[in-house]
This record gives structure tokens, sequence and C-alpha cells, in this order.
């Protein structure tokens, strides 16, 4: 295995996961949270954030991220960016736009970046200090719809990758970095259907031949290795229901994306399935509170060992709001969310502004 820089902080878990899915193959769903691709589940964005990540059927921004089919249903230009502190110190900037052509076509692009530019406290394998580090995720998703009629439209991404983490030091402390290199990019096909104005659902197929090649680096810079690394494919049912609740707008999310195969399409020795669902109701005219549960683990656990599953199941719970900021710009919003981690070892954070014009 790759050597590794390692601090006396949880971080380093983080290095020795991405590490693990390089020299190791994966061969279950049940251990996600540590494979390739890892860093691209959390949600982006403050309103899906809040609303535990279901945000497939109809998102109001970030839709070339989400469901690029639903570019070609909006009838305005729409934009949007922010920033995320996540827990164990990960940073998050995203941003977003979209337009359509009319009469039937609808483009956008949507960028990611995930990473820590603040990793110190370093020490390599002998215990001597080294100098600080960062690990850095790039992702950019360009996406085009096409509006098929008034009940559905179709949409397809194509995703570019870029990762780098720190594997080595020299003798003077300094650090070594190894990062992908050629061979990067995926594609994400989205439908969406609109029963009425109250109902959407989507369909989503993510990662869809996605794979990056590692180029190792030991010390001294010099290239160890060139290895293959594949996210693995889901496939996301999503559902938007408007209802009432006192008389005002009550917003359902759900989402239920799958894991079945491994990023060479090979049936995964043990699928599984996430859900999560969030809600947002519209009780004041400029401010909307939102709330949801995220990543529900669904597995063959629950049932055939339901006791250990309850004991050990990871989920989230998330809230936020969104405020109408109208009076300065119109159609002009300001999102927050916030959630519980994973793992339960912190809370992420997301705040933004998005716009309609």
């Amino acid at each position: 295995m790759v050597r590794l820089l390692w601090q006396n902080k949880i971080k380093s878990g983080l290095f020795t996961g991405l590490c693990f899915l390089l020299t190791n193959a994966v061969s279950e769903a049940s251990v996600i949270g540590g494979t390739s691709g890892a860093y691209l589940r959390a949600p982006a964005g403050a309103a899906a954030l809040a609303q535990g990540g279901a945000n497939t059927a109809y998102p109001d921004y970030m839709t070339p991220w989400w469901n690029p089919a639903i570019m070609a249903m909006s009838k305005t230009k729409k934009a949007s960016v922010g920033i995320g502190l996540r827990s164990l110190g990960r940073t998050d900037a995203f941003a977003s736009y979209e337009f359509r052509v009319p009469p039937r076509v609808g483009a956008g692009v949507a960028f990611l970046y995930r990473g820590d530019p603040f990793l110190n406290d370093l020490y390599d394998s002998n215990e001597e200090p080294i100098d600080n580090a960062s690990y850095t995720t790039l992702t950019t998703k360009i996406g085009i719809s096409y509006y098929i009629n008034r009940k559905f439209s179709a949409g397809i991404n194509v995703g570019i990758f870029y990762q780098r983490l720190p594997t080595a030091s020299d003798e003077n402390g300094n650090v070594t970095y190894s990062s992908t290199k050629g061979g990067i990019g995926s594609f994400d096909f989205a439908l969406a259907y609109k029963h009425s104005e109250k109902l959407n659902l989507a369909v989503v197929i993510r990662n869809v031949g996605a794979y990056m090649d590692w180029e190792i680096r030991t010390n001294n810079d010099y290239l160890s290795s060139v290895v293959e690394d594949r996210p693995l494919p889901s496939i996301t049912l999503g559902s938007r229901y408007k209802g009432t609740l006192r008389d005002k707008p009550l917003i359902w999310n759900v989402d239920l994306k799958g894991y079945f195969f491994d990023g060479k399409w090979n049936r995964l020795y043990r699928p599984e399935a996430n859900l999560s669902a969030g809600w947002e109701w519209q009780y004041w005219d400029k401010f909307y509170i939102r709330a949801g549960i995220g990543d529900f683990l669904i597995n063959g656990k629950l049932i055939s060992k339901s006791e250990k599953y309850l004991s050990v199941f990871p989920f989230r719970i998330t809230s936020g709001f969104s405020f109408d900021l109208s009076r300065s710009r119109q159609d002009l919003k300001l999102n927050y969310g916030i959630a519980t981690d994973k793992a339960w070892a912190g809370i992420d954070q997301q705040i933004d502004l998005s716009i309609s014009f």
C-alpha cells in the first residue's frame, strides 16, 4: 500500500479510506462511505442539504448537478453560488448557471470544490513534523436537456473529476502529492415527469462510465504506479409533492438512491439503497423553513439482522431555511442548511445565494 502521511487527528481517516480504495477491490455497497467517489455523496446546495439531500425530482437551483432534465422545463435563467463548512475541517464551494434555449432546449453547468486546505500538525512515519498540506477535489458537470412535451423532459450531464492528496514527504519535510491524470469523466442520464402541478417524478442514473487514473507518487516525487479508480454508479428515483399545511404550501421531497453495480458494471455482492426525505413549509411569504432525514440506509440487514442494523446504521438529521431578498433584487434568495455528519462526528453547514432572472 502507498505510504501516506499521517497526523494525530481524526482527519487522517479520510486519507486512509482514499488509499484503501486505490489498493483494494470493492465487492459490496455496504462500504460505500470509504470507496471511490464517496466525496460526491453529500448534498451540494444549502436547500438540498436542509432537506436531507432529497432534491432530484425538481431542484430549485444547482439543477445541472441534481437533474439536468429539469433545465428544459424552467422558464427562467438561474444562477447560484455558495460555500460550506463540513465536519473535520472540510470545506465546500459551489456554483451553477442554467438557461433555456427556446423552444425546447435547456443547458447549464455546475461546479463543486470539496477538500481540506488546512491540513496541519502533520508527521512522517518517523514522527518528524512536515509541512502543511491540503486535500482537493474539483468536479464540473455540464448538462443539456430537451423538452419532449408538457409531461416529459430528458437530460444528460458530462462530469469531469479531479482529485489531489498528499502521499509522501522527503527528508526536508516537503510534501509530495498524487493526483488524477487522464481518463476523467462520466455521464448522468435523467428523465423528468410532470404528473400535475402538485406532483413531479424523476429518475437519474449517475456516474455512468466514471473513472479516474491516479498517478501515485512517493518520496522525491517518484512515480511509482498508475491506478484506475472507478466510482460506483447509482440509480435515483425522486418525487416532489406540493400540498398544504394550515393553508400554506408544504413541499415534500423524497429520493431513493440505489447501488447495484460496481464501476465495471459487475453486480454488487450486497446491493443497498439510501432513502432521503425533506420538507419545505412556506408559512411566511418571505421565509421558508426546511427539515429532513438523509441517507437512511436500506439493505438486507434491515430484516435479517434488525437489532444490529438499528444499533449501527448511519443517517443525517437536517434543517435550514430560505429568506426571500426580493427587496434588494427580484427573485434573489438566501439559503442555509445544517446537517449532522453521516458518521455523527460533527455538523455540516452550507449557505448560498440563488437568483432567477
